[in-house]
């Protein structure tokens, strides 16, 4: 994962609803697992195996935000468990083993995560964070993003 992207992640998840947490769990996954792939192409184990553990990692948190108490809950949960149990084998085995299968599972669930997402009219779950704005600025089509106010006063602990 580029420096880039985690700078995405960390911006988009100050802005999330719980289902946006769950859209970018699932793309996490992907990636992790994605960069994995492409490093035991290279023959690099030791990223293989730190690829493989970010990815098991993401998917196990993917699978603490799913609610077990309703049945599709419990399908959902099946799925993200076999998807876990080929992370986990390709870490013990030291060679991708039904990441390409298990990614397609996972583009599958997350066409379902986006349709859920697009009915969620909840809050973010993240408080007392800045709305941030981008827009384009004078430079020569440079992005640049700006917090909505500079009111500090209403974040962090109060003691």
């Amino acid at each position: 994962m580029t420096k880039e992207q985690i700078q995405e992640f960390t911006l988009r998840t100050s802005q999330a609803n719980h289902s946006g947490l769950i859209l970018i769990l699932t793309e996490m996954v992907k990636i992790y697992a994605e960069d994995a792939v492409k490093m035991h192409k290279a023959y690099d184990k030791e990223a293989f195996g730190k690829y493989m553990e970010l990815a098991r990692r993401s998917c196990n948190e993917l699978m603490s935000a799913i609610n077990p108490g309703d049945e599709q809950g419990k399908k959902v949960l099946r799925v993200l468990r076999h998807i876990y149990g080929c992370l986990t084998l390709s870490v013990i085995k030291g060679e991708p083993v039904r990441i390409e299968e298990s990614m397609e599972m996972l583009d599958k669930l997350n066409v379902c995560f986006e349709h859920l997402h697009s009915l969620d009219t909840e809050g973010p779950v993240m408080k007392n964070t800045h709305k941030v704005y981008a827009g384009l600025t004078y430079g020569r089509g440079t992005l640049n993003e700006s917090l909505g106010s500079n009111d500090y006063s209403n974040r962090g602990f109060r003691v």
